[in-house]
């Protein structure tokens, strides 16, 4: 018989248990999740160029402590449903309902069937159609005035420049002898 596991036992009452009510003992300072992986993440970052072993600790820490609450809030809605093993949809479902979560809801949205798929696509493509018909006629309508505007300040600037012409010539024209 073959090994199971790394440590070269096939004991199956030394594998940690699987309980709500107890959480396998933590090293403190240790994660789960290896650390390594979590900083190459944070590098792949062109912003950042250096973070040092606390900020990388902390930030996978947090990580496990969010995927911690997303998975308790997946079991919650299975067990609702009676059942022990958590679905995409027990994961969606915690998306779309828990305010916290509100921005995975393009990551992990609510599974639907192709055709309705098609359908949303094809509504929202009508949309954009039909705001993109009324913001050309918006610019249309603004153009329009732009130039009705622009040609009575034109009509208005030649009044105002023939006066100040002719007032020049008629300054111009009397006699020096009176100035």
């Amino acid at each position: 018989m073959t090994d199971c596991y790394a440590d070269g036992t096939n004991d199956v009452a030394s594998t940690p248990q699987s309980s709500s009510s107890s959480k396998p003992d933590r090293t403190p300072g240790t994660t789960i999740i290896p650390v390594s992986r979590v900083k190459r993440v944070v590098k792949e970052d062109k912003d950042i160029s250096i973070i040092n072993a606390e900020a990388t600790f902390c930030i996978t820490y947090a990580t496990e402590l969010f995927m911690e609450y997303l998975v308790q809030e997946g079991f919650t809605r299975a067990r609702n449903e009676k059942r022990k093993t958590i679905f995409y949809k027990d994961l969606a479902s915690a998306v779309s309902e828990v305010e916290q979560f509100e921005f995975l809801e393009d990551v992990i949205p609510h599974t639907m069937t192709l055709k309705t798929a098609l359908e949303r696509r094809k509504d929202t493509v009508s949309d954009m159609q039909v705001d993109q018909q009324q913001q050309q006629q918006q610019q249309q309508a603004r153009k329009k005035q732009k130039t009705d505007h622009s040609q009575d300040d034109g009509s208005q600037n030649q009044n105002g420049t023939e006066s100040t012409t002719t007032a020049q010539v008629s300054s111009s024209s009397t006699p020096p002898a009176e100035q």
